[in-house]
């Protein structure tokens, strides 16, 4: 089952910039939502991507 609460910052992708930026808005799910009760969140996952090693993968 997925959880469609309609928070602004869901469905979005960021970089690491504007993802500071929401964490400073909203806080480390962490530290609101220890136990789970306040939400789906308690993490944020990141994929790390750095340009130099998926270059030979690209074909543009």
């Amino acid at each position: 089952m997925r959880f469609d609460d309609a928070k602004p910052y869901r469905k979005q992708i960021y970089t690491k910039d504007e993802i500071i930026e929401v964490i400073q808005f909203y806080g480390w799910p962490q530290e609101w939502n220890r136990k789970g009760d306040k939400g789906p969140e308690r993490y944020i996952e990141v994929q790390v991507w750095d340009e130099r090693f998926i270059q030979p993968y690209t074909w543009v």
